[in-house]
């Protein structure tokens, strides 16, 4: 299920409730206007028809009209009827039911043929036990008309306002979230760079772009102190093994040489020798780390010829890859400089080829490549060894970690990839890994080269 951003939660909240509150508005302004016309033509027929009496004289047992007496005024149409309901003057609309009953005093819609008509009947009493009845008739198919189309347009409008505050919501609701779209990118840049010393800028006016500002600046601070305290912790636990480690090898050599030890002795004093040999070299490369980590500067970095160190790291390794039986092919196209320290990337170098011969097979090969592209320095060390799993392949490059299915009897300490990882990062290169089990792996990396 596809997750929605803040902006279209708040748009879809806004629209739908200003919708509702829109389409009752609607509903009452529909419903206002038909009881409203409804009401107002009434009054107008029950107006007319009294004022229509004005017309009449009554004089004994008898009346008569007024010979300016007009039978149609303003839309309204006037009947005269006598007691037993025969029409005497006037005329009524053609489609209109001409046996409609009289009711005196009583407003009411008649219908015929889906036209409509408001009329009003009223009574007058004379002489001798007589009455003589007016009937007042108005048309409201206009205003049933206009109020149907006034629907229909509403009805079509409402859609298009409905989508006009969605978007002017959308908009509003973007702009009012874009200091937290930089809050975000900002944070996002701070934490995946090398320096937790910089912090946000903080709004200038105090409201909850301000505080949350202020949390993220400090959880920043808290994870610079703790980031730092781990790297003195590496660095002084580092220091401080390495000489009760020389002193268990010392011992271990002597003991070798001069013990006169049966072979289970020796045996076991052999497997101690192994376990602090190594725990040498882890060590050495986490005092070396701690050490690099302190001192990279970029600011300090000079042009390098990567592909003659390139050249020089592999020439170096020789040895190591002939007790393997790995022959090593180098392969520099042209010169190939980039901006950046020396020492550190002849140790991107060597960790990477080490790591070919250390995982590679016997009578294999290792291939290292250097090229340019597209303004960048191409960096490829390829091995024909036992491969990583797809599972793995994200995982490697984190500090100690090892997947001994993966990498057959060979142990390294699994802080070899992490420093290349770390190396390329401060260069402000990519690195990446393809790796087919039991075919090899393809370590790359990019580098900007030196303009």
């Amino acid at each position: 299920m596809r997750k929605r951003s803040i902006k279209m939660k708040v748009t879809l909240w806004y629209t739908g409730i200003l919708s509702v509150i829109l389409g009752i508005v609607l509903a009452g302004i529909i419903i206002f206007t038909n009881m409203t016309g409804l009401s107002v033509t009434e009054e107008e027929v029950q107006g007319a028809v009294t004022g229509f009496l004005g017309n009449i004289r009554f004089q004994d047992d008898t009346f008569y009209l007024d010979a300016d007496t007009e039978f149609y005024n303003d839309g309204i149409m006037f009947c005269v009827y006598d007691q037993d309901g025969n029409l005497l003057y006037g005329s009524m609309p053609v489609e209109f039911p001409r046996q409609t009953t009289l009711q005196s005093h009583n407003a009411r819609v008649i219908e015929n043929n889906e036209k409509q008509w408001m009329i009003y009947d009223e009574a007058y009493s004379y002489g001798n036990g007589k009455a003589v009845w007016i009937r007042g008739i108005t048309s409201i198919h206009s205003m049933e008309t206009f109020i149907l189309m006034a629907k229909r347009a509403l009805m079509i409008l409402f859609p298009g306002v409905v989508v006009l505050i969605g978007v002017v919501g959308y908009f509003m609701t973007k702009r009012a979230l874009e200091p937290v779209d930089d809050i975000c990118e900002r944070a996002d840049q701070i934490s995946s760079g090398d320096d937790l010393s910089q912090r946000l800028p903080l709004p200038k006016e105090q409201d909850e772009m301000y505080h949350l500002t202020e949390r993220f600046n400090e959880m920043f601070e808290r994870l610079q102190k703790s980031f730092e305290k781990e790297k003195q912790f590496a660095s002084d636990a580092s220091h401080e093994l390495r000489t009760p480690v020389s002193v268990v090898i010392s011992q271990c050599e002597y003991l070798l040489e001069h013990g006169n030890l049966d072979p289970e002795q020796e045996k076991e004093i052999n497997v101690i020798l192994k376990q602090a040999e190594k725990m040498s070299v882890l060590v050495s490369q986490m005092l070396m780390i701690a050490r690099e980590e302190r001192m990279a500067d970029p600011s300090q970095f000079e042009d390098v010829d990567l592909g003659m160190l390139a050249e020089i790291v592999t020439e170096e390794m020789e040895g190591q890859a002939q007790e393997k039986k790995i022959t090593l092919h180098v392969d520099v196209r042209g010169e190939q400089m980039v901006r950046g320290d020396q020492t550190m990337l002849m140790r991107l170098m060597m960790n990477l080829i080490r790591n070919g011969i250390l995982y590679g097979k016997k009578g294999g090969n290792v291939w290292i490549r250097i090229y340019g592209e597209n303004g960048a320095v191409i960096g490829e060390v390829e091995d024909d060894g036992i491969g990583i799993a797809r599972e793995h392949l994200d995982k490697i490059w984190n500090r100690f970690y090892r997947v001994d299915q993966s990498r057959g009897e060979e142990e390294g300490t699994g802080l070899g990839l992490s420093m290349v990882k770390w190396i390329v990062k401060i260069h402000k290169g990519e690195i990446g890994v393809k790796s087919i089990p039991g075919r090899g792996s393809r370590f790359y990396f990019r580098l900007p080269a030196k303009e």
